[in-house]
């Protein structure tokens, strides 16, 4: 039987070893990747064929500066970090210092008569803000999971049978985006479907590492018209072997009428199968 293509959503960055597991657990995998984004470090993989990384269509590529205007826009937000101004994924909408990329961001709407070319530059802020904060997610549950094992520096300082503290003992390891909103996750699946819906083939299945991802998406199907929504197709239950994974699947309805709904997000996502994956 042939593989169900599976799609990591809306994932664009994945810790290597964790990659290295997800595909010898569920074979192949597509990654999406915005434009100017660092080569994955699996090579080896995208070569035998276990990885499969796509970009958008060349015609989504932004014309602009995007490097430099990430970086002035990364340097925007360390600058008012604590100001009680928003830190990640304005896009340049509000804030004097973002007059460079809300210059840009019009001008590109301006040249541009297609939805989707009007709003690519948006969409590749928004997708490299969110790698960014997976990185840092990763960096930092690596140096907690580091401390936590490691000796406690008042462990000399004790007496023999005293107890010593444990500082990390009650830290969650999330693995989800660090304060995220629904608000900020809407633009994430929007500049992700954005970019990359067109290159989904329609069997495909999503997967996705983050709890809070798979209940907004659940969230949206039920804050919907039910009396608009079809059937659920029954789900062929597929047993998958996941040593050291914990594996839910939803496959939500399709939508009687996908051109009433003004929700571009909900129209890529009906029908569609989507499986959470946890440690």
């Amino acid at each position: 039987m042939a593989h169900t293509p599976i799609v990591l959503f809306p994932h664009t960055h994945v810790e290597s070893r964790l990659l290295e597991h997800l595909i010898d657990t569920f074979g192949s995998l597509t990654l999406c990747q915005p434009w100017f984004t660092e080569p994955t470090v699996l090579s080896d993989r995208v070569q035998k064929g276990g990885l499969k990384v796509s970009f958008p269509p060349e015609a989504l590529k932004p014309k602009e500066d995007f490097n430099r205007l990430l970086s002035e826009y990364q340097g925007w937000m360390m600058e008012n970090q604590g100001r009680n101004r928003p830190t990640t994924f304005t896009t340049g909408e509000t804030g004097d210092a973002t007059w460079t990329i809300r210059k840009a961001i019009r001008d590109a709407e301006k040249d541009a008569d297609d939805p989707a070319l009007q709003n690519t530059l948006k969409w590749h802020l928004v997708l490299h803000l969110a790698r960014n904060l997976e990185e840092e997610r990763v960096s930092a549950q690596d140096l907690l999971q580091r401390a936590a094992k490691s000796k406690s520096p008042l462990a000399e300082a004790m007496e023999k049978d005293e107890e010593i503290p444990d500082m990390f003992e009650d830290l969650p390891l999330s693995a989800t985006y660090p304060y995220v909103t629904d608000r900020h996750l809407g633009l994430i699946f929007d500049a992700w479907f954005g970019l990359f819906g067109s290159l989904i083939e329609s069997d495909s299945e999503l997967l996705t590492l983050d709890r809070q991802v798979f209940a907004y998406a659940l969230d949206l199907f039920d804050s919907y018209d039910v009396q608009l929504l079809g059937e659920i197709s029954p789900l062929e239950e597929k047993e998958v072997a996941a040593p050291g994974f914990s594996v839910n699947r939803k496959t939500f309805p399709r939508l009687l009428n996908p051109s009433a709904s003004t929700d571009s997000v909900l129209r890529a996502l009906s029908g569609k199968t989507l499986i959470l994956v946890e440690r």
